[in-house]
């Protein structure tokens, strides 16, 4: 007997899947479409049962008590976990470990495609929400080694990435998404970026020498109106989140006297929402501009400004050369929200929308533009 110790777990990506199915193949696994992912630990995995009981509600003397349960349906299979941002030299271009999930996350396509959503660069690696119009995105699969137990996740889909800015951390996504079918198989021999046995071929080995970001050194650039350039106020956080939902749905069907499993999804309502947390402070004049200056000019304008219209970049790592940039070129806030503590503080919530032509535009998708650098560039 063995216990299974955290410790020792190992998780991939792959986009080595079946075309039809998502599902995991058992060989043809190549550097191009597995690689190994650093996640934290608290990652979770399961695949919960529906159920259905009946029971009976009788009168007499001597009524039958019984009940009978059913399992009518497998429910998708729930994922998440955790991965530090970690903007890497290849040496030829930036890239990270993370950028085969941010591209599943927006793309039905894998990178090095036209329709990709990631792409590598000399000097920064970006990604764009450009090609997520699409009902289904890119199917993948994860491969999770618990010491000595291997579970496959077949045919996922990434649902949320959400970013916490909280000071006294290193810069991290938390990613949660579903699949279609849990399954265990024997575990495959794991050498340098090989797989033998049950699993056969190669795979990218994980990244231990990228530089790590600290929250603390973050900044915000917040103007008025969309496209940067306009009134300018300062907003040093002190905490926030930003969280991206592709807002997937599963379908799963309803036969009688069988285990219903889910048969496909489909991506709903593309959403980017946040919040930051700063202090309320004044400014000396016309500039610079606080966040009480914001609030000022968001209270006055309330009767009229329906969607009031903001460009944001937050940047992950501050204004040095390792960073990651989140930028949003119109985003929508609500009036910030005023917290009464020993140093009055404020919450600002924001939600990023498509732009063309300088307005607000709801069929464009380029809400978000993500970019990684780091000065270790050839």
């Amino acid at each position: 007997m063995a216990f299974n110790l955290i410790r020792n777990s190992r998780v991939f990506y792959t986009s080595n899947v079946d075309t039809v199915t998502g599902a995991v193949k058992s060989t043809g696994f190549t550097t191009a479409n597995t690689r190994e992912i650093q996640v934290l630990e608290g990652f979770s995995f399961s695949q919960n049962t529906t159920s259905e009981t009946i029971t009976l509600n009788e009168a007499g003397a001597t009524p039958v008590r019984g009940q009978r349960s059913f399992n009518t349906a497998l429910d998708p299979v729930d994922f998440s976990f955790t991965t530090y941002m970690r903007p890497a030299d290849t040496g030829t271009n930036i890239s990270c470990e993370e950028a085969v999930l941010w591209n599943a996350m927006f793309s039905a396509k894998e990178i090095g495609d036209a329709a990709a959503a990631w792409t590598d660069g000399s000097t920064k690696a970006d990604c764009v929400v450009t090609n997520s119009d699409k009902h289904q995105l890119l199917p993948f699969g994860m491969i999770i080694v618990v010491d000595a137990t291997t579970f496959v996740i077949d045919n996922c889909v990434l649902n949320t990435a959400t970013i916490d800015f909280g000071l006294d951390a290193i810069a991290s996504v938390q990613w949660a998404g579903q699949g279609g079918v849990l399954r265990q198989i024997t575990n495959p021999t794991i050498g340098s970026g090989a797989l033998t046995g049950s699993l056969t071929g190669n795979f990218l080995v994980k990244n231990t020498t990228a530089p790590y970001i600290a929250n603390k050194l973050s900044v915000v650039t917040l103007d008025e109106g969309i496209a940067e350039g306009g009134t300018s106020y300062t907003v040093p956080i002190t905490g926030g989140t930003l969280t991206i939902s592709n807002n997937v749905t599963y379908l799963t069907p309803a036969n009688l006297a069988t285990v219903n499993k889910p048969v496909t999804y489909f991506t709903s309502t593309r959403s980017i929402t946040g919040s930051l947390n700063a202090y309320l402070r004044t400014g000396t004049g016309s500039s610079p501009l606080f966040t009480a200056d914001l609030m000022s000019s968001m209270l006055t304008n309330s009767a009229t400004a329906i969607s009031p219209a903001f460009f944001m970049k937050i940047s992950v790592g501050g204004t040095g050369s390792t960073k990651v940039d989140f930028t949003m070129p119109g985003v929508v806030l609500t009036i910030p929200t005023v917290n009464a503590e020993q140093v009055v503080s404020t919450t600002i919530n924001f939600t990023a929308q498509g732009t063309a032509s300088g307005a607000f535009d709801i069929g464009v998708a380029n809400e978000l533009a993500i970019a990684y650098t780091t000065p270790n560039a050839a």
